[in-house]
């Protein structure tokens, strides 16, 4: 990965995009404006094949303003390389194209780069009113108070453009957590990832269904297992096995065990429930507060039966080419295949 020259105090703004007609406007608006109130500061747009009308939008609206690419078919994480590359800025922010960023965007993320850290930015924060599927979601694993973290969320991250070039930016090959691997090279290579929650990215394009949060979920798991590459010993995919192990022994207990049918009922209720309160009490502990148990049960068994469609969705890809496997990530990513 290469770039231009940069700009002191620049921040290039890379926003990649994929069938995003609802929200693209109100996204480059907020960027736009931010851009007027900071001053030293560009916008590149990656389009990768839209087929709604929103790339005719960037087109006919946002030439002037802003640089603007199609790439087809390869992954978002190669969108965001290309728009690095294309870079001028010494800080490099990558705003998803469904999200919304303050005016003072840029002066709240200055002084944290400045100070703090090599990469800032925070999980998407809270709308009110929103959704409870939101709600929920955001207060079982988002920290109250700023501070060092693993990674941070890649729709709402801005790191430096030296540190970014020194670790290969992301990983083109994963169709999905490429923050977090992102978050684990920049960690290894010595970096600092700080979570400032001033530095403020809504996301009106977020979960507002089940059926949503499960796609959604199912998109993600895509990379569990190319996160592998650097341990097997993968905390997500151990308590995904985990569970396909209780649920399996949980069925097998109920058909085929030999005490009464109540109390074969009892143990594979206990068996099918055990993972989820486990991950549930493990980011409870994380973030000092236990937010809603009944709900979060509901999500997080949501979330492994996504992890599982996730598994056979790879195996059932496994051999196919490249261009196959970014179709069905988004495919399951894409707004447009993810009605409310």
């Amino acid at each position: 990965m290469s770039g231009m020259a940069e700009i002191k105090d620049r921040f290039s703004v890379v926003v990649p995009m994929l069938n995003s007609k609802e929200h693209i406007r109100g996204c480059l608006n907020s960027i736009l404006a931010a851009m007027d109130r900071y001053g030293n500061a560009e916008l590149i747009v990656l389009d990768n094949g839209s087929d709604d009308g929103s790339y005719e939008i960037l087109c006919k609206e946002y030439a002037g303003r802003a640089r603007i690419e199609q790439i087809r078919s390869v992954t978002v994480s190669a969108l965001r390389n290309r728009g690095a590359e294309l870079s001028t800025g010494e800080f490099i922010a990558f705003i998803d194209s469904d999200c919304l960023i303050g005016p003072d965007y840029f002066e709240q993320a200055l002084p944290v780069l400045r100070q703090r850290a090599d990469a800032t930015g925070s999980e998407y924060a809270l709308e009110e009113p929103c959704h409870w599927i939101q709600k929920v979601w955001y207060r079982l694993h988002v920290p109250a108070k700023d501070g060092i973290v693993n990674y941070i969320v890649s729709g709402n991250l801005v790191i430096k453009r030296q540190a970014l070039l020194a670790v290969g930016g992301f990983d083109e090959k994963m169709v999905s957590c490429e923050d977090n691997d992102l978050g684990l090279r920049l960690n290894r290579a010595g970096f600092k990832v700080y979570q400032a929650h001033a530095i403020r990215a809504l996301h009106p394009g977020g979960e507002q269904s089940l059926r949503v949060f499960f796609r959604k979920t199912a998109w993600r798991s895509m990379g569990m297992f190319q996160m592998m590459k650097h341990s097997w010993m993968n905390k997500p995919l151990v308590i995904t096995l985990a569970h396909f192990v209780l649920v399996a022994a949980a069925l097998a207990n109920l058909f085929l065990g030999y005490a009464s049918l109540p109390a074969r009922m009892l143990v594979s209720l206990v068996l099918v429930n055990l993972a989820p309160a486990f991950t549930i009490l493990f980011y409870a502990a994380r973030v000092k507060r236990l937010y809603a148990p009944f709900r979060s049960m509901l999500l997080y068994h949501l979330w492994f039966l996504a992890r599982f469609y996730a598994i056979a969705m790879m195996l059932a890809s496994m051999g196919a080419s490249k261009e196959r496997k970014v179709a069905i990530g988004a495919r399951l990513h894409s707004p447009a295949h993810t009605p409310e």
